[in-house]
C-alpha cells in the first residue's frame, strides 16, 4: 500500500487541503493519505489548540474515504521537526511505502529544513503546485487558499464561505475561533 503523508498545522483545515488530497488520491498511485496534524510547528508561534484543530479536521473529513488524521506528533517533544516524525513512522510501519505531499512553497524551502537530506534521500515528494507550470500530475485546478488568509478574514470580520467546509465554518464562527 502506498501512503501519502500530508503534514500541516491545519490552522484551520480548509477546502484547499481537502481538494489537494482528493486530487492526489485520483491522479497518483497513493492509496491513502495520512494528514499529520502538527501540534506546534517550529516556524509558527500562536496556533489554535491542537485538540480544537483536530476536532475541526474530524468535522471536515468525516465523510471522506482514504483520508485519515494522524496524531503521531501529539506525544513527541515540541516543537517537532518533520525528519523526527518520518523516522518514527518508518520504525512503526516498516512494511508500508510512504510518499510526502507538500506544497510548492514548502518544497522550495526544503533545503533549510533540519535533516532535509534524510527527507530527500528516503522519500518521494509529491509537490502540489501553486502555478500551472509546475503541474507534474496535471491537477484539474490550483487551490490558492491559505490558513493564514482564512484567519485574517475572520479577524477582519470577512466571510470565509467557500474557503472551508460549511460545517467547519459554522463551528469556527459559533465558537469565535481566530477572532483575537
Amino acid at each position: 500500500m502506498s501512503i501519502g503523508l500530508y503534514f500541516g498545522s491545519f490552522n484551520p483545515i480548509h477546502n484547499g487541503h481537502i481538494k489537494i488530497s482528493e486530487e492526489i488520491l485520483k491522479k497518483t498511485e497513493i492509496d491513502n493519505i495520512w494528514m499529520i496534524l502538527s501540534p506546534q510547528s517550529p516556524e509558527k508561534s500562536s496556533m489554535l489548540d491542537k485538540n480544537i484543530r483536530l476536532r475541526l479536521m474530524e468535522i471536515a473529513l468525516r465523510s471522506l474515504k482514504n483520508i485519515t488524521i494522524s496524531k503521531i506528533e501529539f506525544d513527541m517533544p515540541q516543537p517537532n521537526y518533520t525528519h523526527k516524525t518520518l523516522k518514527k513512522i518508518l520504525k512503526e510501519f516498516p512494511k508500508e511505502k510512504f510518499k510526502i505531499i507538500m506544497g510548492q512553497d514548502n518544497y522550495e524551502n526544503l533545503s533549510s529544513w533540519k535533516e532535509h537530506e534524510f527527507i530527500q534521500d528516503n522519500f518521494e515528494i509529491i509537490v502540489y503546485p501553486r502555478e500551472k507550470e509546475n503541474n507534474k500530475y496535471e491537477f484539474s485546478e490550483i487551490f490558492n487558499v491559505s490558513s493564514s488568509e482564512i484567519r485574517n478574514k475572520i479577524q477582519n470580520n470577512l466571510s470565509i464561505s467557500g474557503l472551508v467546509p460549511e460545517n467547519v465554518e459554522s463551528d469556527i464562527l459559533l465558537n469565535k475561533y481566530y477572532t483575537k
